[in-house]
């Protein structure tokens, strides 16, 4: 192994005043690559859960991200969303502010990730004021505390009944809300200055 470091990167720049985007029902986001890892079809079942039991007034779901590998059964069910045509949005590229946003105005981040390397969606979340439901990872866990709702990445029925909550105003989302506003999000200095500290020393 060749001497290394761990330096926390930053998000996006939002010192920028943001403006939540709403759509015309309650929604919720999801941020990154459709690829298998990011579990997209966990959320696709939820969906088709919730608009099974409310109708038009279930939430709306934004997928944002581009088109990966291994998710092939995901996209063929974005080229064909039937009853979940009104209920889901794919949004393929979308400017930092855009997204900004939407994260911004969303009921939740969700993150049912089977693996990821850090989670940048869930930084820029919390340091919107967004809550997060993220699979129990240990690299979310350090980078977000208990902050987050953490959930198993294979239980449907746990991410649809927080899916449920979180479209209202519940006591867990309430919780997340309170504890958020010590969160401190990771700098692009503070990176910088522990690279280039490192570097010196080699």
């Amino acid at each position: 192994m060749p001497p290394s470091i761990a330096a926390w990167i930053s998000g996006g720049d939002f010192s920028k005043q943001v403006q939540p985007r709403t759509a015309s029902r309650p929604h919720f986001i999801t941020v990154g690559t459709i690829e298998g890892r990011k579990n997209h079809q966990l959320l696709l079942d939820v969906w088709r859960k919730l608009v099974a039991e409310q109708g038009l007034d279930a939430p709306q779901l934004l997928i944002v991200g581009q088109r990966g590998w291994q998710a092939e059964r995901v996209i063929e069910q974005l080229d064909d969303l039937a009853e979940l045509n009104d209920h889901v949005r794919e949004i393929g590229t979308c400017q930092d502010q855009e997204l900004a946003g939407w994260i911004a105005g969303a009921r939740a981040l969700l993150m049912p990730s089977f693996a990821e390397g850090f989670g940048m969606p869930v930084v820029e979340a919390l340091a919107l004021g967004t809550p997060v439901l993220a699979s129990n990872l240990p690299v979310f866990r350090e980078i977000a505390g208990d902050i987050p709702t953490y959930l198993s990445p294979h239980d449907d029925d746990a991410w649809a009944s927080q899916i449920r909550a979180f479209t209202g105003n519940n006591l867990e989302r309430a919780r997340q809300l309170e504890r958020m506003a010590s969160f401190r999000a990771p700098t692009w200095n503070e990176h910088f200055e522990r690279v280039e500290y490192w570097l010196a020393t080699l």
